[in-house]
């Protein structure tokens, strides 16, 4: 079996063809793609008999289908053709490309950290890795050392998983902004653990600790210790829930996070999301007290200009893309408040 995108680019052209047929005098036949059918690996098979066998340099990448060439002549002369086959075959592919997809969410953070580790099973050849996904990692280089390198990374999360525990605490969801990012980084250098915060979105205050169970104490601790490193101010949105969202629009619209860091330096500014389950939309605002209040000010002046100015509109579906498109720049809502917004 070869890699069918291995035939289309190498073989297909039938210079290669070609050239096996005049120095072994065996017929070579690739079945055409339209009369493939996908057996249950998602891999393609034909009708033919004969196949080709991989050598361990042929062993298909992810999600690469496969299809069966025959070899027709004289059997010492069929092997020479498939020696011949294999080896330009290796030739082609001496790149490979490996993926190790949905590790868990509280294991990714300690997969993170051994990169350098993982890359030293790679030896003398070259591999790069990279987070292609939210919850993937992607491995690239030389085909030896790719898999040496994705067969550790395995390994080590089978390891990881067996080893950790976790602890379960609650804080107040504002404090979660403080748990993710480099701020979990943090964590993790500190303790050995790594924090798992719920969705901006979703209500629960739960956070999760995890490490294995001598670590967890150090956990906890460094846990508590970023959540009140910084001072934080909730500012609800005025109500009801439908006026809140438009607010929040147009402060999206207008980029005014951008505006508010840019006046108050040192602050951290985050939006509500407006798929929110709760009952209403607050900003978070975060840094030193006095930068905080800074903001606090200036948000509330903002929003004291904005009540009464907004309103949704309806438009007919038929000017959606009018309105979407390249004259989207051109309508930015306006409050119908006076001078003196930005």
């Amino acid at each position: 079996m070869l890699r069918e995108a291995q035939v289309i680019n190498f073989f297909l052209s039938g210079a290669t063809l070609k050239q096996i047929r005049d120095q072994t005098g065996v017929r070579v036949d690739i079945p055409r793609r339209d009369t493939l059918t996908p057996n249950g690996n998602g891999h393609a098979n034909g009708t033919t008999s004969g196949k080709v066998t991989p050598s361990h340099d042929e062993e298909d990448d992810d999600d690469e289908p496969t299809v069966p060439v025959t070899l027709t002549g004289p059997q010492p002369l069929t092997y020479e053709a498939q020696a011949l086959l294999n080896q330009i075959i290796s030739s082609k592919t001496s790149k490979s490309t490996q993926r190790i997809r949905d590790i868990p969410v509280h294991i990714l953070p300690f997969v993170l950290a051994r990169k350098v580790y993982f890359l030293s099973a790679a030896q003398d050849g070259e591999v790069h890795l990279a987070l292609s996904a939210a919850r993937e990692i992607t491995a690239t280089g030389d085909r030896e050392a790719v898999l040496r390198v994705v067969d550790l990374i395995k390994s080590t999360i089978e390891t990881i998983r067996t080893n950790l525990t976790s602890v379960k605490i609650a804080l107040p969801k504002r404090q979660h902004r403080l748990l993710t990012g480099k701020a979990a980084e943090e964590v993790l250098a500190k303790s050995k653990c790594t924090v798992v915060v719920a969705p901006q979105e979703d209500i629960s205050d739960e956070v999760i600790v995890w490490g294995q169970s001598t670590d967890l104490p150090a956990g906890l601790g460094a846990v508590m210790e970023q959540a009140n490193s910084k001072y934080i101010h909730e500012f609800p949105l005025p109500g009801p829930l439908a006026l809140a969202r438009q607010l929040l629009a147009y402060m999206t619209r207008i980029h005014y996070v951008k505006t508010l860091k840019a006046n108050q330096e040192g602050v951290d500014v985050f939006l509500p999301s407006v798929n929110s389950a709760g009952p209403t939309l607050s900003i978070d605002i975060i840094g030193d007290k006095s930068v905080v209040d800074g903001a606090v000010k200036q948000l509330s002046e903002l929003l004291g200009k904005l009540i009464g100015g907004t309103r949704d509109v309806s438009i007919d579906w038929l000017l959606h893309r009018v309105i979407t498109g390249k004259n989207a720049k051109r309508c930015v809502p306006l409050p119908y408040s006076p001078a003196g917004l930005p």
